[in-house]
């Protein structure tokens, strides 16, 4: 089952993009990760570039975060820290 967004063009009219589910979907974009975590998306793309967000490739120009590896990493305990 696909999904569609409307989205603004350049020129203010409205498009249909058609969008495949989260579900079926292997990988987020930056910007879906950010949102999942609710962090900016210029915070994710740092964290990215350090190497500090779980499961972050490199495609060309573009990141993808597996969704298996960010899932993972939120799901697992998170060590206490000593102050």
């Amino acid at each position: 089952m696909k999904t569609s967004t409307r989205v603004r063009n350049i020129k203010g009219r409205a498009d249909t993009v058609q969008e495949r589910p989260a579900l079926d979907r292997k990988t987020y974009s930056i910007q879906e990760a950010a949102g999942l975590l609710g962090i900016g998306r210029s915070l994710a793309y740092e964290l990215a570039q350090e190497g500090t967000l779980p499961g972050v490739r490199r495609l060309g120009r573009r990141y993808v975060v597996s969704r298996a590896a960010l899932d993972g990493w939120l799901e697992s305990p998170q060590p206490d820290r000593v102050a």
